[in-house]
């Protein structure tokens, strides 16, 4: 379907995405100069300078693709318009997950090894990233209508773009108040600034990273209050802003779609490029590597499965003013998100218990915190499914239901 000449959301979305593909381009080729010049100074490639030059190429180029079918849109190319839905097939999803299972179990054998893991990981990381998330997605949206390749690919780019700065702006101002309150605390306090001067002396020329630095610094981390807080900002402050943002690619374009069940598809489509871009970003390193993938695959499951439900409420709401359905849905998003972060939250500490002489009601918890962190995914990726499979059921929208789709 062709709409006016001066197709403006594509012109918009074509400048944002190219301006970010050429900020990741130049930041993975910049990366690219400096390893070349560490190695030829005979130091050794660090693994991680390579993993976020190949991990920054990637997302520029796919930020490219976006870019592309942008343009396409605004020059009125018919293939800007074709359907963008798909479902994921029993084939797909089994040959991926010998794929991932491959990846990060090679990985793992080469992580600790300094001479190959710089050249290994880069290339094993893409795929042990971004094939779950296929999984995931297309799970997600099976059957459900994506709508035209433009839309679905603005939508897309803006959870790789806007949405990723937006948040951080944001969490950055919520960590800044949190940081008042405590040096406010801190400063009415006499008897705890004298133990921060004594603890500044102690570290005084001690290397951060040293065991006697961290013998210093693990009773202050493990503290009931350091632990309140991080609840606090983790556990509740990011879910409420990041749950609100997440699908701004289905506010954006809310008005223009036919069913709950696209907002649903296009939720699903923003929270996977916010948690491509978040694993993407965590993924440089080589301490845990393999680790830390199996355990974001969670929260890749939980950003795709909250951010499908706010679309399909955003839609409801802006079209048909079901306000506290959107409300109800936001909680329920929120809830979920701050659970998952809490639990982890408590891994984090427990592990750092385990690493202090002091007692701690946290220590060796580490493997009930697991075995609930595995079981809530899988509440997660039940709840996509269940939910899924209810949009189907509604993906055409019934003549008296009919939704406005006028731009």
């Amino acid at each position: 379907m062709k709409t006016s000449p001066n197709h403006l959301p594509s012109l918009f979305g074509s400048l944002l995405f190219i301006f970010a593909a050429l900020l990741f381009l130049s930041a993975a080729l910049l990366v690219g100069v400096t390893t070349l010049s560490t190695a030829f100074t005979g130091n050794g490639v660090p693994a991680r300078q390579t993993i976020i030059m190949i991990v920054a190429a990637v997302e520029g180029l796919i930020l490219l693709v976006a870019t592309v079918i942008s343009i396409q849109k605004f020059l009125q190319k018919e293939s800007a318009d074709k359907d963008s839905s798909f479902s994921i097939s029993v084939l797909q999803i089994v040959a991926s997950l010998v794929v991932i299972g491959a990846a990060i179990w090679i990985g793992d054998s080469f992580s600790e090894n300094t001479y190959l893991n710089w050249a290994v990981l880069p290339i094993l990381t893409i795929p042990a990233v971004i094939l779950p998330i296929f999984i995931i997605l297309g799970l997600g949206i099976r059957k459900l209508p994506l709508g035209p390749r433009w839309q679905s690919w603005n939508v897309f780019g803006v959870g790789m773009t806007l949405t990723p700065f937006l948040l951080v702006f944001v969490e950055v101002f919520a960590f800044i108040l949190i940081l008042v309150f405590v040096i406010v605390y801190v400063v009415s306090q006499p008897s705890l600034i004298l133990e921060m001067e004594r603890l500044t002396r102690q570290m005084n020329g001690l290397d951060p990273q040293s065991t006697a630095a961290r013998e210093l610094l693990l009773p202050w981390i493990t503290r009931p209050a350091v632990l309140v807080l991080a609840m606090i900002y983790v556990s509740l402050m990011v879910p409420l802003v990041e749950e609100l943002f997440k699908p701004l690619g289905v506010w954006l374009f809310s008005r223009r779609l036919t069913s709950r069940a696209q907002g649903f598809a296009l939720g699903a489509l923003s929270g996977a490029a916010y948690a491509l871009i978040e694993t993407l970003g965590v993924s440089p390193q080589t301490t845990g590597w393999a680790d830390l993938l199996l355990t974001r695959i969670g929260t890749d499951i939980l950003h795709v499965t909250t951010s499908a439900l706010m679309g399909a409420a955003i839609v409801s709401a802006i079209q048909g003013r079901k306000y506290l359905q959107l409300l109800g849905t936001y909680i329920l998003s929120v809830s979920l998100h701050g659970l998952w972060n809490a639990l982890a939250i408590l891994f984090t500490f427990s592990a750092l218990a385990d690493l202090a002489d002091t007692p701690n009601v946290l220590a060796g918890k580490q493997l009930p915190l697991s075995i609930s962190m595995g079981v809530l995914a899988a509440l997660f990726l039940v709840i996509l499914l269940v939910s899924n499979r209810r949009m189907r059921s509604i993906a055409v929208p019934a003549p008296s239901e009919e939704i406005n789709t006028k731009i």
